[in-house]
């Protein structure tokens, strides 16, 4: 993780040091809950871990959404080897499962859901792995999520209103071009006014548009994201007003 960050940090959760190859196999339904109280979730992801090598230790949760990444390239980086650069290396790959992802968005809310034709004709896909690290006598691990679905509509149905937020949030503008909605920041910010509060750690773009969620914020740093293919400095932002969902995770760390 990134050091301005390491006053976040926690040990890994119980319930993900005891999983098995075997559960697994299972798919992440089981788990659901306990992969979005921790989760650091990038809307719009693409094949950009930088995150990972961020924030691995503040989460131990990271659930990546994006439709527009096709899947044998997913599975591709989630299975290749990695020894420095990203925060994949130094860790192998306990287990992975493809799933379909449909039941999980089923709870969106309908002003969430975009009715473009070209995205609607993509078949959705789910990829859940899980890693831990390299180092003798370490049981750190971290679980990532990939879920090959319109991002908003995902985000909307993991996190719907009255939910918990997620742990952090990324929010980078990949998608003058590319993203249907053409602006994230106004679906995010119209989705979080119903959460519980705000997450905790924002991880944002140069182009985000969130400035009225920055007033009870500290900036601590910023970090190039060097696995995008904009190769933009990010600023890292901790809002300081997390006790409303820190019995819930505290809850579930111990489960």
């Amino acid at each position: 993780m990134l050091p301005i960050l390491e006053h976040l940090a926690h040990a890994t959760p119980t319930w993900l040091k005891d999983l098995s190859p075997s559960d697994i196999q299972q798919g992440p339904g089981p788990w659901m809950e306990h992969l979005t109280a921790d989760a650091l979730v990038y809307p719009g992801s693409g094949l950009d871990g930088s995150p990972v090598r961020q924030c691995n230790g503040v989460a131990h949760s990271f659930i990546f959404l994006d439709y527009g990444t096709r899947k044998p390239k997913v599975l591709s980086e989630l299975k290749r080897l990695r020894k420095t650069g990203t925060g994949f290396a130094h860790h192998h790959l306990v287990g992975l499962v493809e799933f379909d992802p449909t039941p999980f968005l089923a709870n969106a809310d309908p002003g969430f859901i975009h009715q473009d034709i070209g995205h609607s004709q993509i078949e959705p896909y789910g990829l859940w792995s899980v890693y831990e690290s390299n180092d003798p006598g370490s049981t750190e691990r971290f679980s990532f999520l990939f879920l090959g679905t319109e991002a908003i509509q995902a985000l909307a149905a993991l996190y719907p209103t009255q939910a918990a937020p997620p742990r952090g949030l990324v929010v980078q503008e990949h998608g003058f071009g590319g993203n249907c909605w053409g602006n994230f920041s106004e679906k995010i910010m119209s989705l979080a006014e119903h959460w519980k509060g705000l997450p905790e750690l924002l991880i944002l773009g140069p182009n985000h548009h969130l400035g009225k969620w920055l007033g009870t914020a500290q900036t601590l740093g910023g970090d190039v994201a060097t696995e995008s293919m904009h190769q933009e400095l990010r600023e890292i932002v901790w809002v300081k007003n997390p006790s409303r969902v820190a019995s819930r995770r505290m809850d579930l760390a111990r489960a």
